[in-house]
């Protein structure tokens, strides 16, 4: 129930912009509002795709999946191909054969990073995409394609939405999604800041080598707990919506690698970027 509650807040909010944007009358300080919670809750979808990859988000294979090629192709990725990524990304988590090291040994090491959350997450859903070909088995390959045409079409009503009805596409879209990636960022970063990276085949337990950011409580709710990594890794079946309970579980019985955003955001302004080393 969460989960479908969650996604209806999402489609009335979206709804609500649309038909304000549509209307003179109603002026940007009408609208601003609404596009801050639509930003806010596209951090929860980035989430919701996230929980689709384990199949925890809906109950159901073929809703979990269904709805995790919808919302990540709003964020332009193959969302076949990112599960197959991300769960191999789990199997080996910051060794040196982790996926997400072909990611991280591109990034730019000055923290003028931050500045560009919008292109930064882009270039990450392009990389993925072509990333996780390699990593998608060859059983998968024509959902993989399937998924690059729903993309494809997607894109293009994107575009046809650009042309025809710019403001309420740029009030529900792309306003929310530049902040959004701006955002994100930090809690992306957050994930496994500071761990080393291991020899292949050196697995360490999930809970040391992850980090759980802890948000106020209305705002942790409102993105799915996105932010609580930890308890996602140590146990990677727990349904969003117990991710708060348990990672506070997970604190007491196993203390450490847990922290605040203004903390991290000190510590990340000191230490500079996360990279693979």
């Amino acid at each position: 129930m969460p989960s479908y509650l969650f996604m209806a807040l999402c489609a009335l909010n979206t709804a609500a912009i649309v038909w304000l944007a549509a209307r003179d009358e109603f002026g940007w300080l009408a609208v601003a509002p609404l596009i801050v919670l639509q930003t806010i809750l596209m951090i929860g979808v980035q989430e919701a795709k996230h929980q689709c990859v384990h199949r925890q988000f809906l109950v159901g294979t073929r809703l979990n999946d269904a709805v995790g090629v919808f919302t990540a192709a709003i964020f332009g990725v193959n969302f076949v191909g990112y599960r197959c990524f991300h769960l191999e990304h789990h199997r080996k988590t910051c060794q040196a054969d982790d996926p997400e090291g072909l990611l991280y040994q591109q990034t730019w090491r000055t923290r003028l990073i931050s500045l560009f959350g919008a292109v930064e997450q882009l270039w990450v859903a392009v990389s993925i995409n072509i990333f996780s070909r390699r990593y998608t088995p060859p059983h998968s390959l024509w959902r993989w394609r399937w998924n690059n045409a729903f993309l494809a079409v997607f894109v293009a009503a994107l575009a046809l939405g650009i042309h025809e009805v710019p403001r309420q596409i740029v009030c529900a879209y792309l306003l929310p999604y530049c902040i959004f990636a701006w955002l994100d960022f930090w809690l992306t970063q957050a994930e496994h800041y500071g761990v080393p990276i291991s020899a292949q085949g050196s697995r360490r337990a999930p809970a040391d080598i992850t980090t759980d950011l802890y948000l106020p409580r209305p705002l942790s709710w409102l993105i799915l707990h996105r932010s609580l990594h930890r308890i996602h890794h140590h146990a990677p079946a727990t349904r969003w919506f117990h991710a708060h309970a348990q990672s506070m579980v997970l604190a007491k019985s196993m203390p450490g690698c847990v922290t605040d955003l203004p903390t991290f955001f000190a510590t990340w302004m000191r230490l500079g970027p996360r990279l693979w080393k």
